[in-house]
């Protein structure tokens, strides 16, 4: 396995989170790893660095992985492109709409060069199966889906998540961003767009506390989404209905573990009675116990890298896409 050399901007939980994967995959020499806190750099025994530039300079990766605030993603990742790296990059891409077309923008200049953007939910063993079960056609084609994702959140706690001039948003964009990517994962690209954003408890706070989206694609296809730092029990919750069948996908294996067990229920279609239960039809579940998710990520982007396979998931279209959607939500945001 050729090994590509490697810098690592940005050394809070993701960086930490994605240097680990990239050691246990085995086809990424980390040779730096940058952040302005020392104190998350002491654990590391290579080339440690205050500021990212200075990093990529001095180290001359091939690859440059961006795990920072949101305020500094864009340009990290226009650096790095610049500079002739494959560029592995944390969600959201940047603060808004905007940053994430410089990003594109960026790419469109290079040759051969892959931008991959970190949206890991969809190599969680629940979403896999439930895609491998849509793209099957065992249970017809999806109308519809319905979204919840929400967490307890903390909004007085003074850290950058809670400055939008640095996040950019609140609860969309920091975590309702992974619901959306699903939605259009499964259901489509989506033309109309309604939906808003409130603060109902942390009145005060820089970003929303709660999110509601409508989604529909030109075909009629419908979602929604509830995003919510106010659900004080994590939760994540996907049902996807089809012509003939429906598909329930129920909590989330994480590092906190406070999203419960995760696992995916079917149930196809049974008008006819067969099972004797109108409306409580035979139910297939299965359930999941490891969260791969970070593995699967990582050896996706090194296949793209090494020219093994095209980038399928998080590519700079679905960033611009899913950020779009975002933009126009916030386009009717309430001034907090």
């Amino acid at each position: 396995m050729r090994k590509y050399r490697t810098v690592i901007i940005g050394m809070g939980r993701m960086g930490r989170t994605r240097y680990d994967a990239m050691k246990k995959h085995g086809g990424f020499d980390v040779v730096g790893v940058c952040d302005s806190n020392e104190e998350l750099l002491s654990d590391y025994d290579i080339n440690r660095y205050g500021d990212w530039k200075c990093c990529i300079d001095q180290e001359q990766p091939e690859v440059v992985a961006v795990c920072t605030v949101n305020a500094v993603i864009p340009s990290v990742v226009c650096y790095g492109l610049e500079k002739g790296c494959h560029v592995f990059a944390e969600k959201p891409p940047g603060r808004c709409l905007e940053d994430a077309l410089l990003m594109r923008d960026a790419l469109g200049r290079c040759e051969g060069q892959v931008l991959k953007f970190g949206f890991n939910h969809r190599y969680h063993y629940g979403v896999i199966e439930a895609k491998s079960l849509i793209d099957s056609g065992f249970l017809g084609e999806v109308v519809a889906a319905r979204g919840v994702y929400g967490k307890a959140g903390d909004l007085r706690r003074q850290e950058w998540r809670n400055d939008i001039s640095i996040a950019g948003g609140g609860i969309l964009l920091d975590q309702g961003i992974h619901m959306l990517d699903l939605l259009r994962y499964f259901v489509g690209d989506f033309t109309l767009v309604e939906g808003f954003t409130e603060n109902l408890v942390w009145k005060n706070a820089a970003g929303e506390d709660t999110a509601f989206v409508t989604l529909k694609t030109d075909s009629g296809k419908v979602a929604t989404m509830h995003s919510s730092a106010i659900q004080w029990k994590h939760k994540f919750d996907l049902d996807i209905t089809c012509t003939e069948g429906y598909i329930a996908l129920n909590g989330l294996l994480t590092s906190t573990q406070s999203y419960g067990e995760e696992r995916i229920t079917y149930y196809k279609r049974d008008l006819e009675l067969k099972s004797g239960k109108l409306g409580n039809p035979t139910e297939y579940t299965m359930c999941f116990d490891e969260d791969r998710s970070w593995d699967f990520e990582i050896a996706e982007f090194y296949d793209a890298v090494s020219g093994k396979r095209s980038l399928v998931n998080g590519t700079v279209d679905d960033a611009v896409a899913v950020m779009e959607l975002i933009d126009r939500v916030y386009g009717k945001r309430t001034a907090p």
